[in-house]
Formats: structure tokens, sequence, C-alpha cells
């Protein structure tokens, strides 16, 4: 089995609580990552992700103004991490139960790495049907029955923003009329 110290990202880009929603989103594009780990006393705490920054600015409220510690995530998760030691495996299932891409390497209290899903896909490909089921997952999570959401037509395979769930399959208005 292969351990996620073989394939984690051992550079980790950290913050501070008080920074802001805005400076993170900053720190994030300029290093092209997709989130920050939060450190408080030198241990990791949360994590802030993109999404987090999507979630605040659709809400109304100001990244400049609005500190790490004062954002309040809308799914009140806990804040997962692993050790180097685990199984590649075990950890990608945990990713897909509790519907993450990135989960932080912690031994003896350190921050020592972070693995994503982009890192287990380029090391395990054969765990793609993992994500995948985990991809829509988070998809039915995130679309109330009814609602449209853009993606891949699960049917003719294009890109449509009007996709809705017919029968568990997400099918473009072209595919819909055609039933």
């Amino acid at each position: 089995m292969v351990k996620v110290r073989e394939i984690m990202k051992k550079y980790v880009i950290t913050v501070d609580p008080d920074v802001t929603m805005s400076d993170a989103a900053k720190i994030m594009s300029n290093n092209r990552i997709g989130s920050v780990i939060v450190m408080e006393d030198d241990k990791p705490v949360d994590i802030i992700t993109t999404e987090d920054i999507t979630t605040l600015v659709a809400r109304g409220l100001n990244p400049k103004k609005t500190k790490i510690k004062d954002f309040e995530k809308k799914d009140k998760k806990k804040f997962i991490t692993a050790s180097p030691d685990e199984d590649v495996l075990k950890v990608t299932k945990m990713m897909v139960k509790e519907g993450i891409k990135r989960v932080p390497i912690v031994e003896r209290g350190k921050l020592v790495g972070i693995v994503s899903d982009k890192e287990i896909l380029s090391t395990s490909p054969e765990l793609i049907d993992i994500l995948s089921e985990k991809l829509k997952a988070r998809i039915e999570r995130v679309a109330e029955p009814g609602e449209t959401i853009s993606g891949i037509c699960e049917n003719c395979e294009a890109y449509s923003d009007n996709l809705t769930n017919i029968d568990g399959r997400w099918l473009c208005e072209e595919c819909r009329s055609s039933k």
C-alpha cells in the first residue's frame, strides 16, 4: 500500500487566524493553490479554501474586513487531518466520506504536509472511481431537487449551464427533451 508520506506535498502555505480573507485569497492566488492552513501556536487548526472565500463574497461580507477567525463556515465540519503513515486508500475514503478535497498531514502535532485529490490521482489512478463518487455526492448535496447546475451532461457529454437531475443522471436541456 502507498503511504501518504510518499505522495504528500511537503511545502504548505500557512496563515494566522488574524489574517483577512482578502489577504488569504491573495496568498492563494500568488502561490497558485486552492487552500491555506490556519495555524495557532504552531498547530494547524483549520483550512481556508477558495470555496470559503466564494461563500464569504456570496454572503455579501467584505473579505478585506473579515478575519479568518471571524468567518463562520456554512458547513460546520470538523477540521480533519491525517498521519503521514496512513494508507492513501484510507485517506481517500475519508475525503470522500467528509466531502473534502484536501487533508493537512500532521505528525506529532506538527504540520508536515498536505494531500489533495490531485496528488492521489497522479499517484493512484485506480482511485479515480472513488473520487468520482465523491464528486457525484458533492453535486447532489449542492443542488436541490429541480435545481439546475453547470457541468457535463451524463448522456451526450457536452458542457451545459442547465443540467437537471433526472432519475439520478445530470442531463442537459436537449437530452431531457429527447427523453
